[in-house]
């Protein structure tokens, strides 16, 4: 085998140049795992209060729905009373509560919609 000095001088070049990259690799690594992990934790953050916001949707959607359930197994129970006339035509009826319909009335989060002309 035969010695070359350009394929030594490289070699040295290289032996010489890898400690000085990973001085100057290792804080730029270091650097871009910290902000990973920044960026990682606010994902987790943000995940986190969307699930606790969905969560309490759950939680009163369950309450008025338990709610719903008792006015209207109040309202079965519920006898009529001698003393309210009845009405001769069943058209003429109306009930008193809309959840005795079996349907409930919606109720709106104080925005007014505009129907459209």
């Amino acid at each position: 085998m035969r010695f070359s000095p350009l394929s030594f001088l490289m070699g040295l070049a290289a032996a010489s140049l890898v400690p000085l990259l990973s001085r100057v690799m290792r804080p730029l690594a270091v650097e871009a795992t910290a902000a990973g992990l920044g960026m990682v934790d606010d994902a987790r953050r943000i995940v986190a209060e969307r699930m606790e916001g969905l969560e309490d949707i759950v939680a009163e959607a369950r309450a008025r729905r338990e709610h719903l359930d008792a006015e209207a197994t109040a309202e079965a129970v519920e006898e009529p009373s001698d003393l309210e006339p009845e009405a001769e035509d069943a058209h003429e009826a109306e009930p008193e509560h809309p959840a005795a319909t079996g349907r409930a009335r919606r109720r709106s989060n104080g925005v007014v919609r505009r129907r459209a002309s």
